[in-house]
């Protein structure tokens, strides 16, 4: 994937998210849609189809046509996917650049967190820019856990009965040497909580 302001734009828009995949054994970073981390998009087009909002056509061909083929993602059919979305995978060292990381404001946030000092608008929207290229989901085949960082919905809800699935930090999960949010000593996953 090429990281141009396109991508930025889309990560700070909210139509493109972050997400950390394990599977045999393997770390995966990969952006994309949103949407396309959804596990089990079938529930999904299934209550807009009892619901009225599409109809049986609309149904059958989004069943067809959704993230390549792949509506009901699991660990079996996590390499077409992974195929299908070859230019969406990046390495923890491509996403180092892509943080474009400033420690003047990382120290102007942990001002604020000890001492409740105001951020200025530029600063706290510069520390939501980065935040917004911070992973939003994971996903481990392996252990069958997902979770996910995007307040307000209710991903877990697309997930499987046999997999642990909430709204929750997931940080702790990856190794450190996949954490592209460490930087000189500094960690910019703190943005996140503004």
């Amino acid at each position: 994937m090429t990281l141009n302001q396109s991508v930025f734009d889309d990560l700070w828009n909210g139509e493109k998210s972050v997400c950390f995949f394990v599977h045999s054994g393997k770390c995966f970073w990969i952006v994309d849609e949103k949407y396309n981390f959804i596990l089990d998009a079938e529930k999904d087009y299934r209550a807009y189809l009892e619901g009225g909002s599409i109809t049986q056509e609309q149904y059958d061909l989004a069943c067809k046509e959704f993230r390549g083929g792949v509506l009901r993602m699991s660990a079996g059919n996590f390499p077409q996917y992974l195929e299908n979305s070859n230019e969406k995978i990046l390495s923890a060292f491509e996403f180092e650049e892509f943080m474009g990381a400033d420690d003047s404001v990382l120290k102007r946030v942990e001002k604020h967190y000890l001492t409740g000092d105001v951020l200025s608008s530029d600063e706290f929207k510069y520390a939501n820019v980065i935040s917004s290229r911070l992973p939003k989901f994971y996903i481990n085949f392996d252990r069958k856990i997902y979770m996910h960082l995007d307040y307000g919905r209710c991903h877990e809800d697309l997930t499987y009965s046999d997999w642990i699935s909430e709204f929750g930090d997931f940080s702790f999960l990856i190794p450190d040497k996949e954490r592209y949010w460490l930087k000189s000593g500094n960690d910019y996953w703190k943005l996140r909580f503004l």
